[in-house]
């Protein structure tokens, strides 16, 4: 891959994006194949990735919100992406279950392509076997194999089938179906007590119902269940009450239902005179499956029936089981050639699946992997069913084993999701993320990794771990990545480590399209950017003055002078209104040793709210924005102390009211809560404390919160601000 064009239209959220990677790389540029983009929360990562998870799944990309109709063109060198060079690492994390990626690594070509060539030969006689076993048995074709397993307490169906083989037996079973006398429903009645006590007598009885003077019933044509169900289908239909009479063979008239139910009662008398006897014929009769077991007893000879009798006794049907199926298998000639050529096989079948129950050296490798990179985890790793997995025979299941001194257990995945952290499932399902590289490049699939944002919920040790990760994946030739975060500090340590700077983007978004352009002052925004520019840039001169504040600060302490004036640029105080342009530049050129123009006796508050309403009125926002972002701030907060401060001259009836607190923003609202304020002015002012007004000021992470804000969002706020205070807009 070369090029990789992407042109999107209405795309989960995104509106517009036509951007082309570059991704060739020579010798000369070794850091060609990844991309970074900055891009903060809600602004295009997430939508960009569910695009081309969607193309992974052979999906169309749509736009959900407003059903827009959707263009999405990826093409890489010319042709359109196959969804097979597509991996997309989401932001959401998804541990319930263990890639599929974790058995293709484990699984060794050579010998699944014997072993696979093995069972498929076995397979073919095996299923002939089953087939033909099904016929005799009438046990479902599915059900065949584990049903003599079961009843043979075997667990290897060859070996079960060459025990039967060898077995003999000289009974003919030839009557008897598995199926008809085992059935769940038949048991039921097998196993009841009068079954048990009074079979051979009911036998007896049930057959003489055949041949007594004056029977209606004839063996395997009219029995007493076909009767039942005949006249008592006759009766519900209205047979009877219309007058209607059944006519009898053998019988000089027909008769009405009243005589046939005393016909009935004479006929069954030997039977239903006794009740046990009298229970044993309605259970047989009650539904199909006992039904089937009657109609077999009938068509016996009574020496038959006599065996089977016998064979049913509870304490003889464990061995009538096992009977049956070597019956049925002396009887088959499929068995011969089953046997056979799983005999001429069985020694390199094992040998194979010995080697494999040894063999995992890449997954070995991945685990080491993700032991040595991710540090902390209260786990190590094992393949629970390894022998299988690398055959191919079953996915491969992760067993996590935990250790606390002496004490040790085993769990499942599903068992410890509920125990992690949100860190420990994040390397969890990073986990995956190594299995699927591993996968794929013993596949040698060129791929396309689209990673968003793989660094949340991370300490910095494992952020670390996870940057050296991504770049290992820069050495595999075939594969590309497109890494999209909203943390600069990962942005930043991206470009700092392998993402050429050409290739550090940031997302930018106007009333139409998202942009990405080249990121500037990743290495160091201050000296690269704002140094240079602090008397020619009336935007990054006013960002300079909290940056120049901490610095004194930290250098002379709160009670300096300088640190003073220039904490009055910050918050609305009585002087903030004297301090000119040329008064800042007097403090940063003592403090820089710089020589700029003293003299600009415009204030830094009309500069500073100039400055806000510019930036405001503009259309397109390119680039990182920091010292927009930072001025918008402090405009932002001084809006809101002047609007704060005019209030409460109103409530102190104080004209001359200042606030004295060293919380100055913190301490207004407090006074301006406690007398009923205006509700939409309060959550106005709190939306301000909770976005910019402790972020202001330098911090070690380099005003980390403010970047991670959109140019966008402070822009409304500025002008929300504004709304409150219109009259005292310079």
């Amino acid at each position: 891959m070369n090029k990789l064009k992407v042109s999107l239209k209405n795309c989960y959220g995104i509106q517009s994006l036509d951007e082309e990677f570059d991704f060739a790389s020579n010798p000369a540029k070794p850091k060609a194949k990844a991309y970074a983009i900055y891009a903060p929360n809600g602004l295009m990562k997430t939508s960009f990735s569910r695009t081309f998870e969607a193309l992974a799944q052979s999906k169309v990309p749509e736009e959900e919100r407003y059903g827009r109709p959707s263009t999405c063109v990826v093409e890489s060198d010319g042709n359109t992406i196959s969804k097979e060079t597509i991996y997309v690492l989401k932001s959401e994390i998804d541990i319930s279950s263990d890639s599929p990626a974790i058995t293709n690594i484990l699984v060794n070509p050579e010998n699944k392509a014997r072993y696979d060539e093995l069972l498929v030969q076995l397979d073919e006689l095996k299923s002939k076997l089953i087939i033909s076993l099904q016929k005799s048995s009438k046990v479902k074709k599915s059900d065949v194999e584990q049903a003599i397993l079961n009843d043979w307490d075997e667990t290897d169906f060859p070996t079960c089938i060459g025990k039967i083989k060898a077995t003999t037996i000289l009974n003919d079973l030839s009557p008897y179906e598995y199926a008809t006398i085992f059935d769940s429903k038949a048991i039921e009645v097998l196993k009841s007590q009068e079954f048990i006590s009074k079979a051979r007598e009911f036998n007896e009885r049930y057959q003489e119902l055949f041949s007594q003077n004056g029977t209606l019933y004839q063996k395997g044509v009219f029995n007493p269940a076909k009767a039942e169900v005949s006249f008592t289908t006759l009766d519900k239909q209205g047979f009877f009450a219309g007058g209607h009479r059944v006519h009898l063979r053998g019988e000089p008239d027909s008769i009405d239902k009243a005589t046939l139910d005393q016909k009935l009662k004479v006929i069954h008398e030997k039977i239903d005179g006794d009740t046990e006897l009298k229970k044993l014929r309605a259970n047989l009769a009650k539904n199909a499956q006992t039904q089937a077991l009657t109609n077999l007893i009938e068509t016996l000879q009574a020496a038959e029936v006599k065996i089977l009798l016998h064979r049913l006794e509870p304490d003889n049907q464990a061995q009538f089981r096992k009977d049956l199926w070597c019956y049925y298998i002396q009887n088959n000639t499929d068995v011969t050639s089953y046997l056979e050529l799983y005999a001429g096989s069985k020694d390199e079948i094992e040998r194979i699946e010995a080697n494999a129950a040894q063999a995992a050296p890449r997954w070995i490798q991945a685990v080491g992997l993700f032991n040595d990179r991710f540090v902390d985890m209260p786990f190590t790793l094992t393949v629970a069913n390894q022998a299988q997995a690398v055959l191919g025979k079953e996915q491969a299941k992760l067993k996590f084993t935990f250790k606390d001194g002496t004490d040790t257990v085993e769990w499942s995945r599903s068992e410890i999701i509920k125990t992690l952290s949100q860190g420990e499932k994040r390397a969890l399902y990073l986990l995956n993320f190594i299995f699927e590289v591993e996968a794929r490049k013993l596949a040698n699939q060129e791929t396309l990794f689209i990673i968003d944002d793989a660094a949340d919920s991370f300490d910095y040790k494992n952020k670390h771990a996870i940057v050296q990760y991504l770049e290992d994946l820069r050495n595999t030739d075939n594969f590309y990545q497109i890494i999209l975060t909203h943390n600069f500090d990962f942005f930043r340590t991206l470009a700092n480590n392998f993402v050429h700077r050409n290739r550090c983007l940031m997302a930018n978004r106007n009333s139409s399209s998202i942009t990405l352009t080249k990121a500037e002052g990743i290495k160091n925004y201050f000296i690269n950017i704002w140094k240079d520019k602090v008397n020619t840039d009336d935007s990054i001169l006013c960002a300079t003055i909290p940056f120049t504040r901490n610095l004194i600060e930290y250098t002379k302490g709160e009670s300096d002078s300088d640190y003073l004036k220039l904490t009055s640029l910050l918050h609305w105080k009585d002087d903030t209104d004297q301090i000119t342009v040329g008064n800042y530049f007097k403090i940063y050129n003592g403090l820089f040793g710089t020589l700029h123009d003293d003299s600009n006796p415009q204030p830094v508050k009309t500069l500073l709210f100039t400055k806000a309403r510019e930036i405001s009125n503009r259309t397109a926002h390119d680039g990182l924005n920091l010292e927009d972002k930072v001025l918008l701030s402090m405009a932002i907060r001084m809006q809101a102390e002047i609007f704060l401060t005019n209030e409460l001259r109103i409530i102190k009836s104080n004209a001359n009211y200042w606030c004295q607190s060293k919380n100055q923003f913190g301490n207004l609202i407090k006074e301006y809560s406690s007398p009923a304020p205006s509700i939409s002015a309060m959550r106005t002012l709190e939306k301000v404390s909770i976005t910019v007004s402790s972020n202001i000021h330098l911090n070690s992470f380099m005003y980390e919160p403010i970047l991670d804000l959109t140019i966008d969002h402070l822009i409304n706020l500025y002008n929300e601000v504004c709304g409150l205070n219109t009259s005292q807009l310079p």
